[in-house]
């Protein structure tokens, strides 16, 4: 391990840290091995979480939360979690290590093209859909929070804000570009606020642009509280209506006119996608389809094609 890396004080039994891999809010992220599990990424609590009550909470609920939500069942777009221990020199946390980097690391490299944009949005939801079956809400929904594996999969993580639903707090917490704006309000937290988050999510995977970019907390709170943020359509003319449509309903300022649950957000994406003509889903040109559409004028006697977004229906949550 370099030297300039910090050197852990507390390996759990039966781990071998391989490298330093960077630090977070709350720990240090270490590769390690282990006999059983294999490679895997091993976070650490930071050492000045002993004195930082707040960061040491966040640490607690991340280690907690995450073991939860595999317990009895792993689900594809949430971070697998192998063990861990919250409290104390010897609190831990273990899950897989994802090579692909983040989806914040991603868009910085590049511009999503629409198939890919829709996949990475899907599979949030599919993930955070999955947290509140399991009564939580993840409270810091952001590209730097989704993971991707080396297969680029999509992974819910950092789940130190979480909370589960009996929890009643009106903490303010979350990153001010994508908190709800009852959340500035110091409301209780519900699916609608994490809603919210992935419709901001949304936008920026679509655009590569966040719809509010204040410079200070309270300039994106007064932007969440009381503008409206640009159409999608007026960076990316290729983006159907239709999802647009969906995207603004995530973002709406009321609760009430968001979706009632992130399965509902779904569903309604993959029926917009459905309804896409064949040549948004494939790329071809108006002028190709019509020549497509002469050579077989009979539509009784060519096949019909499932579509390039039929895979947006394979496997369930």
């Amino acid at each position: 391990m370099n030297t300039r890396d910090p050197k852990p004080k507390y390996v759990p039994k039966e781990y071998k840290v391989i490298k330093f891999l960077g630090s977070g809010q709350t720990s240090y992220v270490y590769l390690a091995e282990h006999a059983r599990f294999g490679q895997l990424a091993l976070k650490l609590p930071r050492p000045e979480l002993h004195v930082r009550p707040v960061l040491r909470r966040m640490f607690e609920n991340e280690v907690q939360i995450t073991v939860s939500l595999n317990a009895n069942r792993q689900h594809k777009h949430v971070i697998r979690a192998f063990e861990g221990f919250p409290t104390g020199e010897k609190a831990f946390l273990s899950t897989e290590y994802c090579s692909g980097g983040s989806l914040d690391e991603l868009l910085y490299k590049n511009n999503l093209d629409f198939k890919s944009a829709s996949r990475y949005i899907i599979e949030v939801a599919r993930g955070l859909a999955y947290a509140h079956s399991r009564q939580v809400f993840h409270r810091d929904v952001k590209p730097a929070n989704i993971l991707l594996d080396q297969d680029g999969v999509v992974k819910l993580a950092d789940f130190g804000t979480g909370i589960f639903m009996t929890d009643r707090t009106t903490d303010r917490v979350g990153t001010a570009y994508y908190m709800a704006p009852e959340i500035f309000e110091g409301k209780v937290p519900t699916v609608q606020a994490d809603i919210y988050s992935l419709g901001i999510l949304a936008y920026e995977v679509l655009t590569n642009k966040r719809p509010f970019t204040g410079s200070s907390y309270d300039e994106l709170m007064l932007q969440h509280l009381g503008s409206i943020p640009r159409n999608i359509r007026h960076y990316r003319k290729d983006i159907p209506d239709s999802i647009s449509k969906i995207v603004s309903k995530s973002m709406s300022r009321d609760p009430e006119k968001r979706f009632k649950t992130t399965r509902e957000f779904i569903d309604e994406y993959n029926q917009a996608l459905e309804h896409l003509s064949d040549d948004i889903k494939t790329g071809r040109s108006s002028r190709q389809s019509k020549a497509k559409k002469k050579e077989t004028p009979n539509k009784n006697t060519s096949p019909k094609k499932k579509g390039i977004f039929g895979w947006f229906r394979a496997g369930k949550d």
